[in-house]
């Protein structure tokens, strides 16, 4: 079972999408014109999942009746010798005889790949499909799906902007042309992940009703799936120790982390958060004994993933472990930060510098114990927080899976990139595979960032340097505000031959006229926090800090976003957003998209206005124009649920962190 999980490591790294031939050099045949079909879709007749196939057929029909007007009708392979198609070209949907008998075989292919193929008025679009769900499932098969958006990206134009019918770009057409295609594509990822749905669980609340909810939710995993995000292998292993203080914590205290008061126990209140001693022996022996209980065909490997918080063990054997000079000085400082109180036990912990070769020893260990029940055992765990530096003495090897939790976060600087480049070239030169496993749009809230210059390069410098998955944290859902970030993130994960700038421009012509003063527009919120160094928004964090006991971090921005958004720059935003309205006279289309950017930045500031109350009344116990700024906010964002601008769970989720809601007549109700 690990031999054939390791071939799939290896073929993941190396595989790309592979073009044989580029369809814009030939003439094929024509598609639609003039609003009329000039083609015949044709379904297998017993595919592998029935609702790949569906649903690949709805997607296809629908895009290309936008595009051009006409309906293409569909028809199962069955039933086509009894059809009158003389004058129409075949659109074959998915494994069938016909695809067969042209040697358009995707049965070699791993999931998700796909086959186009073209010649004699005839298309195939053939993929590896598999399972019995719907696409939007991450774990189904769907390379016959993956095929449509291919051909409807590069022959149609379309292009997926954000969720819901107005972030879909269709440009219209007067013909459509199927060129001559032979292509062959095979999935360069084991998994392209973008977490979403816990927002959704936690800020429910926000919402005026459960079907809006549920139909966010499923244009979101439309738009996800027409990115081709997909799992063709389930890298989700959970923090490995969640349940250890309840198993172990009273019987075997010396599987957790020696504290510098000398107490093994959880640090910051939270057991299922607890740092373990990883040069303890018996741990690696508990770690085997769950993989050999609990490992499946779908999750083989040896989950050795720390939980969420820094390493914190200062027993000799661990700090033994450590490539580090002055040992002594470095644990006499991490114990004086502890005995000053740091209630959420992250900072003191930054004293001990880089435990990397401390955890890749650990990794090591945990291995070795492995193999002696699979000789090919692979463990998987993160680079994270105080051990998220590459080692610097500590070889790894290709079954050991470091899955990196990056230091991309808030501020987005040129020095938060070039520390990211070297920690991925770092880990990687230790010979362990890697899965880019960014926080980046956690950062920010619901403000206007602009980061996806910086984000789509350290994409593809990770790409280029060879990543087996992603695993985004997570899919916040400022459609509105932070945009084209989040379409660059979903693009430079394609095997697409573009620059950064030319994705954006993709992005940015869904704007007709007020194409140039959107982009202007965007890259004015870049150059807002560009002056944001790290060292500015430290000085911000500690002052808030010293304020605020609940403390300032990702789930808190947007408490500081005032010192970057000021009311001067929140203004100049909005005159340039006027400025691309006028640009929109005549479509109608283009003035709703700007408009749709509008919106979110009105939510911004309406945000920016309820915590500026809410500080006036944390200082005078006047609540009355907190009430009405919450209420406002909250009015305002019912009113644009539908639309997608933002994602309510997540805001609500955060800001119900600190603000809370006065009485109950706050609550939206429905239109």
């Amino acid at each position: 079972m690990f031999r054939l999980a390791l071939v799939v490591v290896a073929w993941s790294v190396l595989a790309t999408c592979a073009i044989a031939d580029d369809p814009a050099r030939h003439q094929g045949f024509t598609v639609a014109e003039a609003g009329k079909p000039k083609v015949l879709l044709v379904l297998a007749d017993k595919p592998e999942n029935p609702q790949v196939i569906k649903y690949a057929a709805e997607e296809f029909q629908r895009v290309m009746q936008k595009a051009t007007g006409a309906q293409i009708a569909a028809i199962p392979e069955k039933q086509l010798a009894k059809q009158s198609h003389q004058n129409l070209g075949l659109i074959f949907l998915g494994p069938c005889e016909a695809t067969r008998k042209a040697g358009v075989d995707a049965r070699a292919l791993p999931a998700n790949g796909y086959l186009i193929q073209s010649g004699d008025r005839r298309l195939f679009l053939c993929g590896k499909d598999g399972g019995t769900d719907h696409p939007r499932n991450y774990h189904v098969d769907m390379g016959t799906l993956f095929a449509v958006y291919e051909f409807l990206e590069r022959q149609v134009g379309v292009r997926w902007l954000w969720p819901g019918d107005l972030g879909e770009f269709v440009p219209r057409q007067q013909r459509v042309v199927a060129n001559t295609w032979k292509t062959k594509s095979l999935p360069r990822l084991m998994q392209r992940y973008w977490r979403f749905e816990a927002a959704l669980h936690y800020g429910r609340q926000a919402w005026s009703s459960e079907a809006n909810i549920y139909n966010y939710k499923v244009d979101v995993y439309k738009w996800l799936r027409r990115h081709r995000f997909m799992r063709r292998h389930n890298l989700d292993y959970a923090e490995a120790f969640r349940d250890y203080w309840k198993r172990f914590g009273n019987t075997d205290p010396g599987l957790f982390n020696l504290l510098p008061d000398g107490s093994r126990k959880p640090d910051g209140g939270r057991t299922q958060h607890v740092s373990m001693c990883v040069s303890e022996p018996r741990l690696w022996k508990h770690v085997v004994a769950d993989w050999r209980a609990n490992r499946t065909d779908k999750l083989p490997w040896v989950n050795c993933k720390p939980n969420d918080t820094p390493g914190k063990c200062v027993c000799e054997r661990c700090l033994a472990w450590d490539a580090r000079t002055g040992t002594k000085t470095a644990v006499m400082a991490a114990k004086m930060a502890f005995a000053a109180g740091d209630r959420d036990g992250w900072r003191w912990p930054e004293h001990l510098g880089s435990l990397s070769d401390r955890y890749a020893k650990y990794l090591l260990a945990v291995q070795r114990e492995a193999e002696r029940y699979e000789k090919k055992a692979t463990v998987i765990s993160y680079a994270y927080a105080n051990y998220s530096r590459p080692p610097t003495q500590t070889k790894l090897n290709n079954r050991v899976v470091i899955a990196l939790a990056s230091s991309l976060f808030f501020p987005y600087t040129r020095e938060t990139s070039r520390e990211f480049r070297s920690d991925w070239d770092g880990w990687s030169a230790t010979g362990a595979g890697l899965v880019f496993r960014p926080n980046i749009t956690l950062g920010s809230h619901n403000m206007p960032v602009h980061y996806a210059r910086r984000v789509g390069g350290d994409i593809q410098h990770a790409f280029r340097r060879g990543v087996m998955a992603t695993d985004f944290d997570s899919l916040t859902g400022m459609w509105a505000t932070q945009g084209p970030s989040l379409y660059v993130i979903a693009r430079t994960q394609l095997p697409v031959d573009k620059t950064v700038d030319e994705i954006l421009d993709e992005y940015y012509e869904a704007f007709g006229e007020a194409k140039t003063a959107v982009k202007q527009y965007f890259d004015y919120w870049e150059q807002v926090t560009r002056p944001v160094t790290r060292k500015r928004w430290q000085a911000i964090v500690n002052r808030y800090r010293l304020q605020d006991p609940d403390g300032l971090n990702f789930r808190t921005f947007y408490k500081a976003a005032h010192e970057i958004y000021t009311p001067a720059v929140m203004d100049e935003g909005r005159r340039l957003l006027r400025l691309a309205a006028e640009k929109t006279t005549g479509d109608l289309t283009a003035s709703k998209r700007v408009e749709f950017l509008a919106k979110g930045l009105r939510d911004a500031r309406l945000t920016l206005d309820t915590q500026q109350a809410f500080r006036e009344f944390q200082k005078t116990g006047k609540r009355t124009a907190f009430n009405t700024a919450l209420k406002r906010l909250r009015l305002f964002r019912h009113s644009l649920e539908r639309d997608y601008v933002v994602n309510l769970s997540y805001v609500s989720f955060q800001e119900n962190l600190t603000w809370r809601a006065p009485d109950s007549s706050l609550k939206p109700t429905d239109d």
